[in-house]
């Protein structure tokens, strides 16, 4: 690949043989460089095939505006996750992560701290990411030297989650309130606390979590095998609260989300 433009000394514009262009990312890539040299391969740690004018706008933007510094702590929060749990992020997770690290950052230095009204519901449902939210917060204090709170664990695992499922963070926001809608739901009808720390519950979660998804997403909405009225009578008979639970359940999704 050959250097076609300088963002910076991180960051370049190359052109592959077949003449498509890719944004490249790497520390010091651009150094003593000029166009028209080949890539350093070895300095690459994070490469952008955009689809899209807008895409490819909004990469160099965020390149220009933002200290690499912020690139290469994204970096380092993603790979580590991807790494040590086996999961694919979108490309766009890398963008939207660095631009916040910054912002979050730059506000903290003055020290201003947000509070994320999502915490425990991230620390409920995505235990896994959450953990790995922590473990950023604290690479965050010890080189900027800023004192984080909790919520800023939870704000970096929001987008560690986008990138994971492929949603925007306004759609995962909606399907939090949703998971805690029905949860909600189903505390007032048998009128008893959760335990979020039981196997049970975490179960329930999950379970919501993959419905919202194939609610939302799917457009084949066949059920997952069949359940014969039999069963349905079995079911019933055995707990007809849960049965009618459920039934407030299915309402209650079908008013809100037709």
């Amino acid at each position: 690949m050959k250097i076609k433009r300088i963002l910076n000394n991180s960051a370049v514009i190359a052109e592959k043989s077949d003449g498509t262009e890719v944004i490249l990312l790497g520390k010091g890539i651009a150094f003593n460089q000029k166009i028209g040299n080949l890539v350093d391969k070895a300095k690459i740690y994070k490469s952008f095939s955009p689809s899209s004018k807008i895409q490819r706008k909004n990469v160099i933007d965020t390149v220009h505006e933002i200290d690499p510094v912020y690139f290469e702590l994204s970096q380092k929060i993603c790979e580590r996750l991807k790494r040590e749990e086996g999961i694919r992020l979108t490309d766009s997770v890398y963008i939207t992560l660095t631009d916040h690290l910054a912002t979050s950052v730059e506000r903290a230095q003055k020290g201003l701290y947000l509070s994320n009204k999502f915490l425990w519901d991230i620390k409920d449902y995505y235990p896994k990411e959450y953990s790995y939210g922590v473990w950023a917060l604290k690479l965050l204090n010890h080189q900027f030297g800023v004192d984080f709170p909790e919520d800023e664990a939870a704000f970096i695992a929001v987008h560690l989650i986008s990138g994971e499922l492929g949603q925007d963070i306004d759609e995962f926001q909606r399907s939090m309130k949703f998971i805690r809608e029905i949860t909600k739901l189903v505390r007032h009808y048998f009128r008893i606390d959760l335990d979020n720390k039981t196997l049970n519950y975490k179960r329930f979660a999950v379970h919501l979590k993959f419905f919202w998804q194939r609610m939302m997403y799917e457009t084949d909405k066949k059920p997952y095998g069949d359940l014969s009225k039999e069963i349905l009578e079995v079911i019933k008979e055995s707990d007809i609260d849960a049965y009618l639970c459920a039934l407030k359940i299915k309402e209650y999704i079908r008013h809100q989300y037709n």
